[in-house]
């Protein structure tokens, strides 16, 4: 392997590190931080509201009470 495909699979490896934690790193303090219901979208968990009318913002569902799912 040369230099170059060494910097670029590591950045690579850096990119879907920095996806995982921005997608799922935040969801969890989030879930702490709320009080109340929270409601998620089916499709898309990371998608949450305390508002009960929200909708997805990526599919447009319906949010649901994510106690219940």
């Amino acid at each position: 392997m040369d230099l170059t495909q060494i910097i670029v699979t590591l950045s690579g490896l850096a990119l879907i590190g920095l996806n995982l934690w921005f997608f799922f790193g935040k969801a969890d303090k989030m879930k702490g931080a709320s009080k109340g219901a929270l409601y998620a979208c089916p499709m898309h968990p990371w998608i949450t509201s305390n508002d009960p009318t929200a909708d997805c913002s990526i599919c447009g569902m319906k949010l649901v009470n994510s106690e219940k799912a």
